[in-house]
């Protein structure tokens, strides 16, 4: 069942399949563009112009806690070439860090997360810093969220979400009760909506307040209406939820058809207990949705790494996955592509 229901997804989407596997090929040099862009916007390219070794770099950077973390970012960019080894350090290859640069404008699949690397750029890059130097961090910071946000407004996500609401059951999931587990800005709310004909209660469910209160805003068009804010629907509300997971929800036991999560799940340290609270209010079958990376390799990965600090709590390989899901109560699970996990209560 599970091979065509993959298949069926693939049809619904096929003018859109050869981006979602440019951009799932593209993620671990994503990882590495990413990395690339810290140690600049730090100083740290420029001072591994000469063989450093990860205390130089651990000095330079100062206050840092997280060395075994540094030392993963170290590592990683050896791994990518972007860093070689010379006189007991390692030295950066310029030319290595120009190829890796020029897949930014070169590849369609990259130019997809411009507004994410403008983020690092310009933001997300201070947070690195901060993971470094051991700030604690019980979900992701409002910096990174606002960034990320902003990027989720790109049509490839919307392709992504969709593709996700295929593999749940496609149109089935008409006349259902939907939570939005990490609504943002909306735009996963108003494809939801504009899938599923407006035929869904649907429940916007984020971290934040201001990103709620930006949400109900967000303008949408029902068939035969004016042009609306979401707080204007009857089958829309509103419902803050909290990171820490201290806790529960304010959501009822058994009160929803489908939980959609879309690119939190990694963001959370508490990755059982936002588990379970998934199963929690699902009813007995309901579906759970979930689109998060997915660890290929069994150690360390790029995307991992990366990961880890912006400050989300890491990357899961399928069998993590599939042990949380199990733990909740979850009867069944599937991973497709690396990345769009779907479960039934």
């Amino acid at each position: 069942m599970s091979f065509f229901r993959l298949l069926r997804a693939v049809l619904k989407n096929i003018r859109h399949m050869r981006l979602l596997l440019a951009v799932s090929r593209s993620l671990d040099a994503l990882a590495v563009l990413k990395l690339i862009i810290c140690f600049d916007r730090l100083g740290v390219l420029e001072l591994m112009n000469e063989p450093r070794s990860v205390d130089d770099v651990s000095e330079f950077l100062g206050g840092v806690k997280r060395r075994d973390l540094l030392m993963e970012m170290l590592l990683t960019l050896k791994e990518a070439g972007v860093l070689v080894e010379e006189d007991s350090g390692l030295r950066v290859d310029w030319r290595r860090v120009e190829k890796v640069r020029a897949m930014r404008e070169k590849q369609i699949s990259m130019r997809v997360f411009e507004v994410l690397l403008r983020g690092v750029e310009n933001v997300i890059y201070s947070t690195v810093l901060n993971v470094l130097r051991g700030v604690d961090v019980d979900f992701v910071s409002p910096e990174v969220a606002t960034v990320l946000y902003f990027q989720r407004q790109h049509p490839f996500f919307d392709v992504a979400r969709r593709f996700a609401l295929e593999l749940g059951g496609g149109r089935s999931l008409e006349g259902k009760v939907i939570l939005d587990v990490g609504c943002g800005f909306g735009a996963g709310t108003v494809t939801i909506l504009n899938y599923l004909n407006f035929n869904c209660h649907l429940i916007c469910a984020d971290f934040y307040p201001n990103v709620l209160d930006e949400c109900a805003c967000t303008l949408v068009k029902p068939p035969g209406s004016p042009v609306k804010q979401l707080r204007e629907l009857d089958n829309v509300e509103f419902t803050l939820l909290d990171p820490s997971m201290k806790s529960k929800w304010p959501i009822p036991d058994e009160s929803v058809d489908v939980v959609f999560s879309f690119d939190q799940f990694q963001w959370s340290h508490k990755p059982q207990e936002m588990m379970n609270e998934f199963s929690r209010v699902l009813k007995k079958n309901g579906i759970l949705l979930l689109t998060t990376s997915i660890r290929r390799k069994r150690k360390r990965s790029s995307i991992d790494v990366t990961t880890r600090l912006f400050g989300a709590n890491k990357a899961y390989s399928k069998k993590e996955i599939l042990t949380l899901l199990k733990n909740a109560g979850f009867k069944q699970g599937r991973i497709y592509l690396s990345s769009f996990v779907v479960a039934k209560k």
